[in-house]
Formats: C-alpha cells, structure tokens, sequence
C-alpha cells in the first residue's frame, strides 16, 4: 500500500478531528453559518500563500479545465464547502462535540457507497468490512441504555453534513488536473466568502475578535492543510480507502472531547473504540491485484518514475517528483493497485 498516501490520509483525519473539539470551546453565541464561512475563509487565505510560494500558474490550470471539470468543481464547493460546514457548524453550536465528532464517521461510509455506486470503484470485503465495523461502532456510541437508536437534531444535521461531504469527496477525486493546494484554496475563498457574507445579511449575534482569529485559525488547519491532505491520499488510493482511513478522526476528536471539554459519553464508548480502531486496522492488509490494460493517454500531473511513468525527460526537467505533460504507452500487467489516477478501470 502506498506508504506517503495512508500517512496524508491520518495526518489529514487527525487535523480535521480536532476541529469540533476546538469550534466548541470557540462558539458561544457566534452564528453558525459565519463559523462555517470563517472556517473556510481561514483554510483559503492560508493555502493562498502556499499556492504563491510555489508558483503555481493559477490561470493556466483553470483555463485549462474542461466543461466537465468547471462542473464538478462548482458542485464540489457547493456541496463540500457551502452545504456541508453549514449542517457541521449548527451541530456543534447545539450538540456536544463528543457525539459531533463520533457521527463524523458517516462520512466514510456515504463516501463509499457513492464510490462504488457511481464511479463504480472496486470495493473489496475487507473494505466492506472495515465500514461495517465503524457503522456498528457509531450506532453503539449514539443508542441510549434502552438499546433504542438515539437521533438527535444535531446528530440528523450531522449525518446530512457528511452525506454531502461524500458527494463532494467524489467530484474531487475527479479534479486531478489542479493541483491539491490550489483546489482547496479555490474551495476556502469560494465558500468561505458565500457562507461569511450569508450570515452577515440574515443574521446577527455578538462576535469577538478572539473568536474570528480562532476560527481562521482552525479552518487554516483543520480544513486547509488536513482537505490538501485528504486530496493527495484521494488520488493515491482512491475515496473509498481514503475516507475508511480518515475515519479515524472523529475518534481522536472524540478523545479529546473527555480530556479538554470534560464531556462523559456512555460507558458503551470505550467498547465502540475498540471496534472502530479494528475496522480502520483491517484495512491494513488489503491488497489489490489483477492483469489490468492501460490505454494510451496523455496529461499531466504531478508523479514520478515508476511502472507506469517511463517516458524521457528533456535537458533540464527533473527525474524526482515533477509536473509536466506526458505520454502513456498502452500497456497490460499485473500489480497491486488501487483506484489513483491510472487505475480507474471496471472490474
């Protein structure tokens, strides 16, 4: 398995899992849809100076983009940052962030069923497995003594906020062509300015300076540095791996919520723990293999030599991790693999 793609796919769960956790203790009054604008207006004006440091010709790649691609980006943003903050942000204001952070789980397993049902991703039954380990984890987490499922409005708003984080998830991986800090940073300033500006004309509620810089602050972070992330992993090992692996978050978020909030989930949570972390575990092992045909194609991304990159470089070009335009052979072979952007084929 691709070491660098699970290690981006941790970093990036364990930033994003502190997010609840740090929102709550920011709050208070502020309404949730400027907290859902902040958050994404700190992760664009960070990645921006990411994107300018390494001089990424901004306007070559949008003009670049096809007709295909502008639409999915458009529903990327809409759904990933307007839709999707909005439901996480009203659930932290009226939830507790323990039960906020455990319900983030949904958002592996909605990222994997439009996976396998729309883009026809391979989905194995240690995969399989694994999200059913995490869903029954969830489901004991949130069911009350009586053994009936507890739902609260908060948790509702919460499973709504990963189902469109799923949908979003899926139109990214698409998106391989713009560069990770480039797209999030697209993302940030996109929806972050729509939802900042919603809440300025329809709503009103006493703000602080602290609580703006705070909430910048963790959307640089936990929203920023943890989707550039989350990205990479997307076009190594696919969305189906990459959010089973992310899934991990909410549990480190849920950790935290005990140790600096002082919440008190039910006792159930510590056998739910267990499941989960055996559901993310199993993954471990998966290892995907088949004779599978290349067609020839051309494009270009970022990558560097291996079994699928053995074209010539002119004098000059770089034979570590680079960008440039490139040609692919039609080749037919064997190997463990995953859904990246070279193996997106049927099975």
């Amino acid at each position: 398995m691709k070491k660098t793609a699970l290690q981006s796919a941790i970093l990036s769960a364990t930033l994003f899992g502190i997010s609840p956790v740090a929102c709550k203790a920011i709050i208070g009054e502020m309404p949730s849809s400027l907290l859902a604008g902040l958050l994404y207006l700190g992760s664009g004006i960070g990645l921006t100076g990411v994107v300018f440091h390494r001089g990424t010709d901004i306007r070559r790649h949008l003009l670049n983009l096809s007709l295909r691609q502008k639409c999915l980006l458009a529903g990327a943003i809409l759904s990933g940052g307007v839709a999707a903050p909005l439901f996480l942000a009203y659930a932290i204001q009226r939830g507790t962030a323990s039960e906020v952070a455990l319900l983030l789980n949904f958002e592996a397993v909605a990222t994997t069923l439009l996976a396998w049902l729309i883009f026809h991703e391979n989905i194995g039954r240690r995969l399989w497995l694994g999200k059913l380990l995490i869903v029954a984890a969830s489901v004991l987490v949130v069911s009350t003594g009586a053994g009936a499922l507890h739902v609260s409005i908060p948790g509702l708003a919460v499973l709504a906020a990963c189902l469109f984080w799923g949908i979003d998830n899926n139109l990214t991986r698409e998106l391989e062509t713009i560069p990770a800090p480039l797209l999030a940073s697209l993302k940030g300033w996109s929806a972050g300015l729509f939802n900042v500006l919603m809440s300025l004309v329809l709503f009103r509620g006493h703000v602080t300076a602290f609580q703006i810089t705070g909430a910048l602050l963790i959307g640089a972070l936990s929203y920023g540095a943890s989707l550039v992330l989350f990205i990479h992993a997307l076009r190594e090992i696919g969305s189906a791996r990459t959010s089973t692996w992310f899934a991990s978050g909410p549990f480190i978020g849920s950790v935290l919520s005990v140790i600096l909030l002082g919440e008190r989930p039910p006792g159930e949570y510590w056998l739910a723990a267990l499941i989960m972390v055996s559901g993310v575990f199993l993954l471990y092992g998966e290892a995907h293999r088949h004779f599978h045909r290349h067609d020839a194609v051309a494009h270009s991304h970022s990558h560097e030599h291996d079994e699928h990159h053995h074209h010539e470089h002119v004098e000059g070009e770089s034979e570590e991790k680079h960008e440039h335009f490139h040609v692919h052979e039609p080749i037919t072979h064997s190997h463990v693999h995953w859904p990246d952007i070279h193996h997106r084929h049927s099975h």
